[in-house]
């Protein structure tokens, strides 16, 4: 089992309920699991546990690669935790903020919900359902007032939803931050949504062109808002079907097996997967040819590198290849074992699959590191090389 991330995606607004034409978020997030049909629940909890938001929510995944599913609390599963545990995607709808801690905490949903984090399960949400992740929310117990409600903690600071559509909002959250009331924190525009890696905001996406995430501060008794670079993911309509098709789901399934193989160390799994004229390609261009030649290949790095290992971070996919951008760390296998024999660096690895198999396997990340490692024990290094040399022409 590939050990993942910890991540959240928080939404200004958007997604299903409010762009069922658009689709790019809603797609963006499914594709963050490297699965053929990712299970994601919807929780209404925001909004009671409405029925017409659910059926928005089925309505638009039903046509998607993905197996939707929800919890209500009104009808809740017997087993909370264990339902929640199971899942990929957990998305929380827009509504109520202060509804959605007090039902949490009633049904210990809070606790379970930092487990899902902490296992890997991506969290999302849009507008109330974004604000929960974070330190600081937002509340309005009365109309035309504003109030600090305290969230989960699992992101640091307060986030603001709907920061271009309700002027009022906007300038009630700024002037909170000023009075010291609410932490410093994020005000993200409809169409917006930060993608948060363990505590940081990795990157904005955006479902419309010209939607905007900020950062918003109080700096010298003012408020600082300073606008985040955003990635706009491009118009696709949510009735597309060539999102992923069938052969899609095939070349997803081929790479993701290879990737475990790999931090299984399993030889025989890695040789099975691989066409016969098999490529791969390192970071400096070099090519190894042949499935065999790759097989010894990869004896002698796991040899290296006992405990090399993948963690993958996000996934793009394409009609016969797939790209894996994430981190790779290892130790080498030195009777000098210490920091200064592990590695741990940002890579990515691009996947090209024929008939169920891999054809092309490219490696691309900084090597640098692991070049310093094997030059500091060369003489170890070429001793293992030459004994392995012997064993393989046995």
């Amino acid at each position: 089992m590939l050990k993942r991330p910890r991540q959240i995606i928080a939404i200004g607004g958007g997604m299903f309920s409010m762009e069922p034409d658009n689709g790019l978020l809603d797609k963006y997030i499914l594709n963050l699991v490297p699965k053929a049909k990712p299970k994601i629940c919807f929780l209404g909890t925001a909004s009671n546990d409405g029925i017409e938001y659910r059926e928005m929510f089925y309505n638009f995944f039903d046509k998607l690669p993905c197996i939707p599913t929800h919890l209500s609390f009104l009808e809740p599963p017997k087993n909370i935790e264990k339902f929640i545990l199971e899942q990929d995607i957990i998305h929380v709808g827009g509504g109520n903020t202060k509804l959605i801690m007090e039902t949490w905490k009633k049904f210990r949903v809070d606790k379970i919900m930092r487990k899902a984090w902490n296992e890997g399960i991506i969290l999302t949400g849009m507008s109330a359902g974004a604000i929960c992740w974070f330190e600081d929310g937002i509340t309005n117990p009365s109309p035309g007032e504003l109030r600090r409600l305290q969230c989960l903690g699992f992101l640091k600071g307060s986030f603001c939803p709907h920061y271009d559509d309700r002027v009022e909002l906007r300038q009630a959250y700024q002037k909170l931050i000023l009075n010291g009331i609410l932490k410093d924190g994020y005000g993200v525009e409809d169409g917006a949504a930060i993608h948060f890696i363990e505590n940081m905001p990795a990157k904005v996406i955006t479902s419309r062109p010209n939607a905007k995430a900020f950062k918003v501060r109080k700096y010298r008794n003012r408020i600082s808002e300073l606008q985040i670079d955003s990635i706009y993911l491009g118009k696709i309509s949510d009735l597309e079907q060539s999102a992923v098709t069938q052969n899609n789901e095939d070349v997803l399934n081929t790479a993701v097996s290879f990737i475990e193989n790999i931090n299984k160390h399993d030889l025989d799994g890695l040789f099975k997967l691989m066409t016969d004229d098999h490529k791969f390609i390192d970071s400096m261009g070099i090519v190894i040819s042949g499935k065999r030649e790759m097989r010894k290949a990869w004896q002698s790095y796991f040899k290296w590198f006992p405990d090399y290992n993948i963690t993958l971070l996000h996934t793009l996919l394409t009609d016969d290849s797939v790209a894996f951008f994430g981190i790779a760390k290892g130790t080498f296998d030195s009777n000098l074992t210490n920091e200064g024999n592990k590695f741990e660096i940002p890579a990515s690895w691009r996947a090209k699959i024929k008939d169920k198999k891999i054809s092309e396997w490219q490696a691309i990340a900084d090597n640098e590191v692991v070049r310093d490692i094997l030059t500091k024990h060369d003489k170890l290094a070429f001793i293992k090389a030459q004994i392995e040399s012997r064993l393989i022409r046995k």
